[in-house]
């Protein structure tokens, strides 16, 4: 998306937006779209990375609210179809270890110090916990959504791992009515549909492939920044006892319990944001 569009998604908030590729590792480009409020803030950055094939328009509500409070990069990583690519798509390109080295260079490439709060969701929570711990990410705190110590991929997507791209498109459709029973929240349903249907199909295998018997390493002990895990007791796609175990795990990990996903999806959690930093 470009500015214009980005502003409509976002109804026009109270702020300057910028659209630009940046520089991650081995040759990739990542797209970047930086907020900053109008308003003046004296809060510390936020680097929001969007979870696993996520686009924007599941994360409108809270990024229309939060952008005029605070400076926000939004980084979308190299599976999304925004991504240049400079080469033939191999599986190892898109494990853990690679995206952390993309989000490395990034910062580095907006300027940005260790004084920022890194914010992400699945896959983006994830892959923040990784670089942390490899010491490629530095931060003052982080806020985490719903982060995966494995990723362990339905019955009905393993068949992804070995199928030609070219196959993934009925596939997928052939799985939605699996996702619709077993998500219980509508419209997180409704954000999987659309992140999935608009997916960069090679891009999806790739990822699949590199991704579906990950473990996260285990020395969270190692992270010395502020960690929240965010967790809702609804989502019965990320499980709570994996959140838990990892704020548990953490030196200054804590934890925060939200009514739903879909919740962690709107301007109301700004407050608990808050609430926690101010703690």
């Amino acid at each position: 998306m470009e500015i214009e569009e980005v502003a409509s998604l976002l109804n026009n908030p109270d702020c300057s937006i910028q659209v630009r590729h940046l520089d991650g590792a081995d040759g990739y480009q990542l797209k970047v779209y930086s907020f900053t409020p109008h308003q003046e803030s004296t809060a510390s950055p936020v680097v929001f990375i969007p979870g696993w094939t996520s686009v924007m328009d599941g994360w409108a509500p809270l990024l229309s609210a939060w952008v005029e409070k605070r400076t926000i990069h939004y980084i979308e990583t190299r599976e999304k179809r925004s991504a240049i690519v400079p080469k033939k798509l191999r599986v190892h390109d898109y494990q853990m270890l690679r995206h952390a080295e993309d989000l490395s260079k990034v910062v580095e490439g907006l300027g940005l110090d260790s004084n920022v709060m890194w914010f992400g969701s699945s896959l983006g929570a994830t892959v923040i916990l990784h670089g942390m711990m490899d010491g490629l990410l530095k931060g003052e705190s982080a806020f985490l959504i719903a982060p995966n110590s494995q990723f362990r991929f339905p019955t009905w997507m393993v068949p992804l791992t070995a199928a030609p791209w070219w196959c993934y498109s009925p596939l997928i459709r052939i799985g939605l009515p699996y996702l619709k029973w077993r998500l219980k929240e509508p419209k997180q349903y409704i954000r999987y549909k659309r992140t999935l249907t608009q997916a960069h199909l090679l891009r999806l295998k790739r990822s699949l492939q590199a991704n579906r018997r990950y473990d996260l390493p285990d020395n969270l002990d190692q992270i010395n920044a502020r960690v929240a895990i965010c967790v809702a007791a609804s989502d019965t796609l990320h499980t709570g006892t994996d959140s838990h175990g990892i704020a548990d795990a953490l030196p200054n990990g804590s934890l925060v319990e939200v009514p739903s996903n879909q919740y962690a999806h709107e301007a109301d959690l700004i407050t608990d944001i808050d609430a926690w930093e101010a703690a």
